[in-house]
């Protein structure tokens, strides 16, 4: 299954074609509004992969409030090699 996925995302030019295992930490994360279960999140993030320099960039993502991300969480990602913004994150990871 895993071969198929990659031979998908190479043919219709997935930026994560060919990605690597990383990590992703957590530097900085907005704090949720007082109201609303789902909320989008700013975050300042380090991705570090084998074989590349670590990057920090800016992102947005939708969390319910139980599961806010806070700094210094690392979570284990898929970073592309060619492209690196180009980021997939395993929150489902991220602890309760």
């Amino acid at each position: 299954m895993d071969d198929t996925s990659e031979w998908l995302e190479r043919v219709t030019g997935d930026p994560l074609a060919g990605a690597v295992r990383g990590e992703v930490e957590v530097l900085t994360a907005s704090e949720p509004a007082r109201r609303g279960r789902y909320q989008e999140c700013r975050l300042e993030v380090r991705v570090t992969a084998p074989e590349r320099e670590p990057v920090t960039m800016a992102m947005d993502a939708v969390f319910p409030r139980s599961r806010w991300p806070r700094p210094g969480m690392v979570l284990p990602a898929r970073v592309s090699r060619a492209d690196p913004p180009a980021v997939e994150v395993d929150w489902e990871r991220m602890p309760v």
